[in-house]
């Protein structure tokens, strides 16, 4: 999925909350004490083994106009809630839609979003970009033109840095907006909202800071 529409100036980060409900609420109540223009959630709202949270996610999300992306876990709860025995056909219908219609990545403006790999192949879902090497950050630099991916899916926040030819990972210390270079491009893991972490773009400062949450509800 592309926008056309101008892209907001700061924009609210989440990733993996796997229905850990009490913590996505947090973070989106830090965020939004931050005077985010817009929220995106990098995928894996759900846990694929827990089906009776769901609603509630959905309905935290559109509660709050958050953009999402689908992330592997939303995508076998989508393909669960397909194969529902006879009895319960139609009582899933609205939330299996609800995943269905979820991008694997949104671009904006030359920024991606996405859940890990910023392709259209169920790949995208499960491979991490942070490997503990650079080679697969590498590889998605030299076949994509994204200025920046951010995205979830590793639990840990990383960031990773082409600057010429040169590729570096990186770590990003929470509570500290770190100021991009505009002439160079960037791979950045938001890190996960079960783990306590979220984070904040501001593309007029051209920063990103991480922001720590309470561990209350994270588990």
């Amino acid at each position: 999925m592309e926008y056309k529409a101008p892209l907001p100036k700061r924009i609210g980060l989440v990733a993996d909350s796997h229905d850990r409900l009490e913590a996505l609420a947090t973070a989106v109540r830090v965020l939004e004490e931050r005077g985010t223009d817009a929220l995106v959630h990098l995928g894996d709202i759900c846990d694929s083994l827990r089906l009776d949270l769901l609603e509630d996610s959905v309905r935290l999300l559109r509660r709050h106009g958050m953009l999402v992306v689908k992330g592997n876990n939303d995508f076998m709860l989508e393909n669960l809630l397909r194969c529902q025995p006879p009895d319960n056909q139609g009582r899933f219908d609205h939330l299996a839609a609800f995943l269905g219609d979820l991008p694997m990545r949104i671009v904006w403006d030359g920024i991606c979003f996405a859940h890990s790999l910023p392709f259209d192949h169920l790949r995208s879902f499960y491979e991490p970009i942070d490997i503990g090497t650079t080679e697969r950050a590498e590889e998605i630099f030299r076949l994509t033109p994204h200025r920046i991916l951010f995205c979830g899916h590793s639990h840990r926040s990383a960031l990773f840095r082409l600057a010429g030819d040169k590729v570096s990972r990186e770590n990003v210390p929470p509570g500290q907006p770190l100021v991009l270079d505009r002439a160079e491009r960037y791979i950045i893991v938001t890190g996960s909202v079960m783990e306590g972490e979220c984070a904040l773009f501001d593309a007029g400062a051209w920063s990103v800071e991480g922001i720590r949450i309470s561990s209350e509800g994270c588990r």
